[in-house]
This record gives C-alpha cells, structure tokens and sequence, in this order.
C-alpha cells in the first residue's frame, strides 16, 4: 500500500521547541545577571577561605572587612567599594549600548584568579585570595561581555585594588621614608635658624655650647611608622586616583598627580613634624607629643591634630596641582562623568551560542576549583624545628652555657613577654660575659603551633623607647662552614638621670629566621613569603624560631660618643656568633634525623 508523503509525522519524530531568537538572547541576560554574581557570592562571600586572626575559617569578604574595621590606619579601604559601584553607575548609559560580546581571552586572567584563589586557600592567606578577586572580576568581564565592556570599566576595576590593605609594603615604604622624612625636618629647622640635627628618624635639636645646651635637650622626635607618612601615603594615593579620573583627561597629568600623593605625604609629615617641634618649644614634650608610659607612648590631643597636617596639605598640594595641569578645563571635565557617549553601537549578543559557552565556561570553572578545594589537604601539619631542644625540656630552645671565654647565665620569659607572644611560644635566654668585659644577650625564640606566631624586633623596640637608625644585611660565616645572611640594627636610646644631664645608650641587635629544614632568612616578610610558598608547594609548615643577640654600649654623655666602641662590638659580636649559631642550629641532616620523631604540643 503507498504511504501518503504529506503525512503528518509521529509525536515521537517532532523536534523539540526551541526558544524564540528573540528571547534567546534575554534568557541569556539573565543567567549572567543572576549566574556570574552567584558565583562570585559563593567564592568570595560564603565559602570559608582563611583563618583571620587565628579564628576559624571566613570568606575573603568577610575577614577582610573584620579585619579592616579593626584597623583605623586601613579602614579608608571600607569605602572603596561604594566608590567602586559609584564609578560603575557614572558610565552607565555608555554600557546599556556596548553589545555583549565576550572573548575566550578571558580564560587567561579567571585561570589566573582561580589559581591565585587555590595558593590563598592552601596557604591559609589572604593576599593571593585578593589578587583573586581581581582576576576572577577581569575574566568575567571579558569572558562574557567583551573587550569594550572591559576597556569601559578598567579604571573602576583598576581602582578596586586599593580595597585591599596592603600591609606588607609598610615596611618597605617606611624605611626609607622615615630617615628621609627627618632629614627633611632638620633641614627645613636650620633654614629658619632652628638648630637641628637627625640621624636616622630622630630629629632632634643641635648642641649649643654658647647655650649650655646638648643635643636633643629642647627637643627630640622619632619619626616612626606613624609619622613617616606610610599610613597617609595609601589613603592619598587613593585619593589622587579618583581625583585625576574624574577632574583631568589627559593620561599624562592623571599619572603625574598619581605619582606625586608620595612627596606630597612626605611634605604633609614634615609639616606634622615641624608642628610638634613648635609645639614642644613652647609647651614642653608632653604637651606636644605626649607621655611615654612603660612601653607605650599616649599621644597628646595637640599630636593627634597635628596629624590632620598631613591631609591637609596634601589634598592643599594635590587640587594645586590639578589646577596647574588642566586649569580651566577642570570644570568641564568634571561635568563630562556620566553624561551618554556619542558613539553608537548595536546593544544586544552578537553570538548567542558563543556567549551560552563562555558563560558556562565562566560558571563551571569556580565551581571545578571549589571541588579541587574540597580535595585540598589543608590541616597543619607543624614540622620539627631547625634548632636544637634541651634535653631537660623538649619544649625549650637549647643555648649552651659555656662558650670559648664566654660564660652565660640563663633568664627566664618576662611576665610583659608572656603577655605579648603568642601561646604556644618558647624563649630561651642567656646573658654571656667575657673576661674582658663584653656581654651579649642572646634569645632563641621558638614559634609556636600556630602561624606567624614571631614578632618583628622593629616593632617590639620603638614600644620600648628604642629608636632604629638603620638595618644593614650582613653575612655571617659559621665555624662548620656554613654561611648565613643575618639583620644587624643600630639602636638607641636617651634619658635623663638627672636634671640638665643627657646620656645615651646605644645598642647593637642582630637577628635572624631560622626555618625547619635549615633554611634562613634575615628579614621577617621573607620568612613569611618562605612560610607559604614552602607549605604550598614544598608541603613544609615550618615551626620557625629567631634568634636575637643585643649587645649594649656603655652609657656616655650625648656629644661625647666614641665610634670605636660600637665597631669592636660589632667585630666581637660577630666572632661570637660564629661559634653561638651552629651550637643550636641544626643542619639539613640533623633536623631530617629529628623529624623521625615529631615532638608533642607543649
């Protein structure tokens, strides 16, 4: 029998319905506008990412803004965001015309974000988890709507990084702006017939013989990391940032005031400073500057509103110099923010398909990472540490008691000392004496079962009236042959004993990191950088100690210093650790030996 070819076909053989064309390109809309910012919730927000402060695991977001609500000096970085959305909404209009169309390019920079994201996680930091945020955000952007949207947005997106306190440049920028910053001051001093003199961060007034007066009696300053600029100089940067985008046009002079928030913090600091000098000549230190009281130094309220000087003349410096750049134009280039472009461009998806792949691509790679992450061993193993236990108490690092012509005496852990460290930490301390008068202090300190449990000696010193002039890295060769490099920093420290009578102590610390598989390291960001990149990739957690040798000068009068004193010293010291290091570090063989037998908690 002949079929009929005009037959209607069976249920079974009918293609499924597919969307319209012009739904198609909605029903992608939607999944970017509720897909990409769910994930970026589940990443960022909700999945717990870092132990912050020694507490249980929270999200980047949420630790981060603990963290930062905590800190006065970093909380500017609170308002970043709402800039952030601000900077968004101003282009707004130029937006709803650029079409979606996203670039496979953006695989490089969200596999770049989501790697950044697993080292955070494994190493139990936040660093890498912020440079996350920011690659994972450019990779969305580019993934899915493409380079214009990405080219529309680079300053808002460029502009979230300082959302992100970045602490360990503090020291970095602190340095060399401290000892800069006082010389500043004292040249300013003498130019206007104020006698003043600075060495390293102290400034302080000159001897005046004719006077009677010796050095640092009217005044004397320390510029440390509060007043070198360093936690003005972040909330100005960003500052000039906003301000060169939204008031100049030219790329040039948006990068020259950019580039200039650093003097610019410098002059406020020596501004600030010269305020506190005025103030202390008038007034008298406590009411300039304040009491210092133990080891912590109360700021007067005439030191706190000398800070806002800071500001002040900055934000003076930056608008001044905006007005120089771009002078008149600066009205009309204010009012050009969020005001439509002229340019037209076809809205909507020019590849459907393509996008659909792109956005599954930029959904199921987070989702393939947090996966990796649920697999990711990420407990704390500690290891055995690099120096040597005594044999009494396992617990405590090993110092001997005889050395060469020196004899030592063992000191126990201060109550301040137990207080301040971490739990878990274990010091050992002995103060050795030559026949010929030397004496060295020499503390092991071991960390605890917890990370970044040492503390930096720049910071615990200044607290207890110290004033740093400089750090020096220096080499250090052993009496077994093995070469370390080790932190030597000149110290000191005034007072007064009786009226019209100033003495100075100076003082000579060198320290060291010493890791658990006889690795070392002389500066302290370095043994943190060690501590993850080695637990990541190395799958060691070390249990780092440092050691710390003071060796005191004797006290002499302010102006009658010998320099002699401090280089035999220094020439002593090293000699003596020469012999002290390799009697309680342990070589690469003797700590594989010892990690046979992992020792308990204390």
């Amino acid at each position: 029998m002949a079929t009929d070819s005009t037959q209607t076909p069976s249920v079974s053989t009918l293609p499924l319905p597919a969307a319209p064309l012009d739904q198609q390109p909605e029903m992608l809309r939607r999944l970017a506008l509720w897909g990409l910012p769910a994930a970026l919730g589940l990443l960022f927000l909700l999945w717990p990412y870092q132990q912050w402060d020694y507490a249980s695991r929270e999200s980047i977001l949420i630790g981060w803004a603990r963290w930062v609500s905590k800190r006065a000096d970093w909380q500017f970085c609170l308002l970043v965001p709402p800039l952030v959305g601000w900077l968004v909404w101003l282009r707004r209009d130029e937006l709803r015309r650029l079409p979606l169309q996203g670039t496979w390019r953006g695989l490089l920079p969200l596999g770049m974000g989501l790697f950044f994201y697993w080292i955070g996680y494994k190493a139990n930091t936040g660093y890498p988890g912020f440079l996350a945020v920011q690659f994972v955000l450019a990779g969305f952007i580019l993934l899915v709507a493409g380079v214009a949207w990405m080219r529309t947005l680079f300053f808002a997106w460029l502009f979230l990084f300082f959302t992100w306190p970045m602490q360990p440049l503090e020291d970095s920028l602190a340095s060399p702006l401290r000892p800069r910053t006082a010389a500043m001051a004292a040249a300013v001093l003498n130019a206007v017939q104020v006698p003043a003199v600075n060495e390293g961060s102290a400034l302080q007034s000159a001897a005046e013989p004719d006077k009677g007066l010796q050095i640092g009696e009217v005044f004397s300053l320390d510029v440390d990391a509060k007043c070198s600029g360093i936690n003005s100089l972040f909330a100005l940067m960003m500052i000039s940032a906003l301000l060169g985008y939204l008031a100049l046009r030219r790329p040039l002079s948006r990068f020259i005031l950019f580039a200039c928030a650093v003097p610019l913090a410098v002059a406020g600091n020596v501004g600030r400073l010269l305020l506190l000098v005025a103030g202390t000549k008038q007034f008298g230190a406590d009411f300039a500057v304040g009491r210092h009281i133990g080891d912590h130094q109360e700021m007067s309220l005439y030191h706190t509103f000398a800070g806002f000087a800071v500001f002040g003349i900055a934000l003076g410096g930056m608008f001044a110099l905006c007005w120089l750049l771009e002078g008149r134009e600066m009205k009309a280039n204010l009012q050009r923010h969020g005001q439509p472009r002229n340019k037209e461009a076809a809205s909507g998806i020019a590849v459907p398909r393509r996008m659909l792949a792109q956005l599954l691509a930029a959904l199921g790679l987070p989702l393939l990472l947090l996966g990796i992450c649920l697999g990711t061993d990420i407990s704390f193993h500690v290891a055995a540490p690099g120096v040597k236990l005594r044999a009494d108490d396992s617990h405590l690092p090993y110092l001997p008691l005889s050395l060469g012509d020196y004899q030592g005496r063992e000191y126990d852990m201060t109550t301040d000392e137990k207080n301040l460290l971490d739990e878990g930490v274990r010091l050992a301390r002995n103060v050795y004496a030559s026949a010929a008068g030397r004496q060295i202090m020499a503390t092991v300190i071991l960390s605890g079962f917890e990370k970044r449990s040492l503390h930096r000696p720049e910071v615990c010193l200044p607290n207890q009236g110290w004033t740093v002039t400089d750090r020096t890295q220096i080499p250090l060769r052993m009496k077994d042959g093995r070469e370390i490099t080790i932190m030597m920093m000149r110290i000191f420290r005034d007072a007064e004993p009786q009226p019209g009578v100033r003495v100075r102590t100076r003082a000579v610390n060198f320290y060291w990191y010493i890791g658990s598989d006889g690795t070392s390291c002389a500066d302290h960001y370095e043994h943190v950088f060690l501590s993850y990149y080695d637990s990541v990739f190395r799958n060691i957690q070390h249990r780092w100690a440092m050691a710390s040798i003071y060796v005191p000068l004797p006290e002499q009068r302010i102006g009658q210093e010998d320099p002699m004193q401090e280089l035999n010293a220094v020439e002593d010291t090293r000699e003596f650790l020469a012999q002290l290091a390799p009697a309680f570090m342990l070589t690469k063989e003797e700590w594989l030996k010892n990690a046979q037998t992992p020792k308990a908690a204390p």
